[in-house]
């Protein structure tokens, strides 16, 4: 996918506004090899400021990528520079789910997913879904390019015991949603509709489309 700009690549400071290790190793699998340099952004914007979930998040992935840039820029040239920021968000209808607060916050998260009815290809399923929102913003010397990703991800029908099976791991515990796709939670879905690493926090393939598009026309020019 970054074929048309290999020779470029290596010209460029690429850093990721995170401190994301599970981040940085998806964006190291496009061979950029890129920082981490968590940003110091303060994430306390007021949702009902925005009139869609992918502007807020859009927003807060902005605000990453501007304190990151801005503070690596005092330090040094800019012009090489480029800062990749992400957020993610997980929706069930209207409602958002962030991190729990605790096991038990976590098993009342995942006991909602289940048995949902929604319409898809005309049919009725009991199938659950939930969406998951990644915001990417892309920061460099000439403006940014930003964008949001959705992924649904189907739940299968799940027992009280497998939830707290789940749950006892720990793993669900740190994730937005209750629930990390890799891992032992990859076992709880039914389908992903959409990109799978948007589910991981960072869709790929829009990442390289939007890379191709920043160094072929906005930082050719």
């Amino acid at each position: 996918m970054l074929a048309p700009i290999k020779h470029l690549l290596g010209k460029y400071r690429i850093v990721l506004a995170s401190g994301s290790p599970r981040r940085q190793e998806l964006v190291k699998m496009l061979g950029l090899n890129a920082e981490l340099c968590p940003s110091t952004f303060e994430e306390n914007l007021n949702l009902e400021d925005f009139k869609e979930f992918s502007d807020y998040i859009e927003a807060t992935a902005l605000g990453k990528a501007e304190e990151v840039f801005s503070r690596l820029s005092a330090s040094g040239d800019s012009k090489d520079l480029i800062v990749i920021a992400a957020d993610t968000m997980v929706t069930l209808g209207k409602e958002i789910y962030g991190k729990p607060k605790d096991p038990a916050d976590a098993f009342r998260m995942l006991t909602n997913y289940p048995y949902r009815t929604i319409f898809f290809i005309r049919l009725v399923c009991l199938a659950p879904r939930i969406a998951y929102l990644a915001g990417v913003v892309l920061k460099h010397a000439n403006g940014i390019r930003k964008f949001t990703d959705t992924a649904d991800v189907y739940f299968g029908d799940l027992l009280p015991e497998q939830i707290q099976s789940y749950v006892d791991t720990g793993h669900p515990l740190d994730k937005a949603g209750a629930y990390g796709v890799q891992g032992p939670g990859g076992a709880l879905i039914h389908r992903i509709d959409g990109d799978f690493y948007c589910v991981m926090g960072l869709p790929l393939h829009r990442l390289c489309c939007e890379l191709n598009k920043l160094f072929l026309e906005d930082l050719s020019s």
